[in-house]
C-alpha cells in the first residue's frame, strides 16, 4: 500500500473496518419501516402510501378522497351456492322484540342494531365527514370494495329487505347478484356480500344469545 507523506498507510474509505473486540465486519443497516395507519391503526407494507385497510395518507395522515376499491365484474353466479343458502335459511319475519345482528367475516365483534325504516351501509366519506348508519370502514370497508354508499336495509311490515344503491362492487344475497335499487327480502341466516366483505344475517330476539 503506498505510503502518505507522513509515511503512513494510506486508508481509503470504500474498505470496512474489523470491529476491534469481536473482529467481525459490521452489518449493513435494514430498513424495517413498516406504516402504522394513524386512523384505523393497522400495520402497512413497506413502501405503502395509501392503508391499504381504510384509504388513508399515509404520508399526511389524513383520509383521502380516494374512491371504493374495484374488483371488476365477476362473471356468472355460484348457483349451487345459493340454493344451499336458500334451503338453510331460517324465518322471513322480523318481530318487533328482534335485534339484528350483522357477523363479518373475520370480524371478532358483531355488529347488533334495531333497524330503522331506512338503514344505510356503507363507509365515511372523508370529503363532507357524513358516514353512514352502518360505518364498516373500521372493518377492511375500503379494501374489501365497499362502497361509501353501498346498501340499504329497509323496514317494513315486518319484512327486512336489502337493495344495493349503485355501489362499484355490488351486492350479493346468497351468493346471487342484486340488480341496483331492487329490493331483496332477508332471512335469519343469510349472507350478504359487499364488494367482498361476507356478513352474515341474524335475526336475534332480545335479551337471548344468538344460534350457534
Amino acid at each position: 500500500m503506498p505510503a502518505n507523506p507522513t509515511g503512513e498507510p494510506a486508508s481509503s474509505s470504500a474498505t470496512s473496518v474489523p470491529n476491534i473486540k469481536t473482529g467481525q465486519m459490521p452489518k449493513p443497516a435494514t430498513s424495517t419501516n413498516t406504516q402504522k395507519c394513524a386512523v384505523c391503526g393497522h400495520i402497512n407494507r413497506v413502501g405503502v402510501l395509501v392503508c391499504e385497510n381504510c384509504g388513508t395518507n399515509l404520508v399526511t395522515g389524513r383520509e383521502t378522497s380516494v374512491g371504493t376499491k374495484d374488483f371488476g365484474k365477476e362473471p356468472g353466479d355460484d348457483t349451487e351456492s345459493h340454493e344451499v343458502m336458500v334451503n338453510t335459511a331460517g324465518s322471513s319475519r322480523f318481530e318487533d322484540n328482534m335485534m339484528l345482528r350483522l357477523e363479518i367475516d373475520g370480524a371478532p365483534t358483531p355488529i347488533v342494531i334495531y333497524p330503522k325504516t331506512e338503514t344505510s351501509l356503507g363507509r365515511r366519506d372523508p370529503g363532507t365527514g357524513s358516514s353512514p348508519d352502518i360505518d364498516l370502514t373500521a372493518y377492511a370497508g375500503y379494501r374489501q370494495g365497499v362502497s361509501r354508499n353501498h346498501a340499504m336495509l329497509r323496514l317494513r311490515d315486518k319484512v327486512l329487505e336489502i337493495y344495493d344503491l349503485g355501489s362499484s362492487n355490488g351486492t350479493l344475497v346468497n351468493g346471487v347478484r342484486l340488480n341496483a335499487h331492487q329490493p331483496h327480502p332477508l332471512r335469519d341466516g343469510d349472507e350478504v356480500t359487499l364488494g367482498k366483505m361476507v356478513i352474515r344475517v341474524l335475526f336475534q330476539a332480545r335479551n337471548t344469545r344468538p344460534r350457534s
